[in-house]
C-alpha cells in the first residue's frame, strides 16, 4: 500500500498574480527576520571574543621572603623622621675540616684505681664491726637525719589526667555544731580537698555551705582531714587529684 502526500494550495486552479506577491511577501518577511537575528547573533560572538581576549589575566601571586636586616625602618606615627638605619654585619666562619694528629701510644696503668664491689662490701663490713665492738670513734663525725620535701598540690583549676577514682578507706563523720543543734538546723557543706599520692588529704576547705555562719562549714572540714584513701591511679601509677564531697547534716 502506497501512502501519497498531496500538497494543495488554497483556490487551487484559481491563483494569479495577486495571490503570487501576497505569498511573495509574507515569506520574505519571515525570511528577512531570520536572517537578521543570525547575522546578529554572530556578529555579537564575534564582538564577545574578541572582549574576552582583550582582558588581562592577572599575575600569580609571589610570595617574597627577605631578612630582618633588609627591612626598612618602618614610618613614624608622629611624623619625625626616622633615624638612620644600622647596618648589622653578619658574621661569616670559614668551616674547617678537623684532621687528627697523631699521638705517641701510651700503654694503660695496671694500677687499679676504683675499688670493685668485693673490695666496697668488705671494707663496709668491718666499719659495721668496728661499730658493734665500740672500736669506731665517731668524732667528726655529724649524722643529718634525712628531711623529704613534701609535693605541693597543684592548684584546683589544673586539669590531673587518671584512671581510676581514690576510694575512701576510713571516714569520720563530723561533729553537728552546738548551734546548729540548738536550733534545730539542718545544713549541707561542699568540701573540695586534695588527695596525693598517699592517700593522704590536704589543702581541705568548705566552698559552698547553706546556711553559712552556723559552723557546718569548720565541721566538715575537721572530719575530712581525717579521712583515708586509696590514691588516684594513671597507668597503675599514684596521682595526686583534687575531690569535691558533700557532707550533710541532718536532726534526728
Amino acid at each position: 500500500m502506497n501512502d501519497t502526500v498531496v500538497l494543495r494550495m488554497p483556490n487551487e486552479g484559481q491563483i494569479g498574480g495577486f495571490e503570487i506577491r501576497r505569498f511573495i511577501q509574507k515569506y520574505l518577511r519571515v525570511g528577512l527576520v531570520i536572517s537578521v537575528s543570525f547575522h546578529a547573533l554572530a556578529i555579537g560572538a564575534y564582538y564577545f571574543a574578541v572582549y574576552l581576549a582583550s582582558r588581562e589575566v592577572p599575575p600569580p601571586v609571589r610570595v617574597v621572603y627577605r631578612n630582618i636586616t633588609e627591612l626598612g625602618v618602618p614610618p613614624s606615627i608622629s611624623g619625625e623622621k626616622p633615624p638612620p638605619m644600622l647596618k648589622i654585619a653578619l658574621l661569616k666562619l670559614a668551616l674547617r675540616a678537623a684532621i687528627p694528629k697523631p699521638v705517641p701510644e701510651e700503654m694503660a696503668p695496671n694500677e687499679q684505681l676504683i675499688p670493685n664491689q668485693a673490695e666496697i662490701k668488705e671494707y663496709f663490713n668491718a666499719r659495721m664491726d668496728s661499730a658493734v665492738r665500740g672500736d669506731l670513734s665517731m668524732e667528726g663525725v655529724e649524722i643529718k637525719p634525712e628531711i623529704l620535701m613534701e609535693e605541693e598540690p597543684p592548684p584546683p583549676d589544673k586539669y590531673i589526667s587518671y584512671e581510676q577514682t581514690p576510694q575512701i578507706v576510713k571516714r569520720v563523720n563530723p561533729t553537728y555544731p552546738d548551734i546548729a543543734r540548738s536550733a534545730e538546723v539542718g545544713g549541707k557543706v561542699v568540701v573540695q580537698f586534695f588527695v596525693d599520692k598517699k592517700g593522704n588529704v590536704k589543702n581541705a576547705k568548705a566552698v559552698k555551705a547553706d546556711p553559712k555562719g552556723l559552723g557546718f562549714e569548720e565541721a566538715a572540714v575537721e572530719a575530712i582531714m581525717q579521712w583515708k584513701f586509696t590514691p588516684a591511679l594513671q597507668r597503675e601509677n599514684p596521682v595526686g587529684v583534687w575531690v569535691s564531697q558533700t557532707i550533710t547534716f541532718e536532726i534526728k
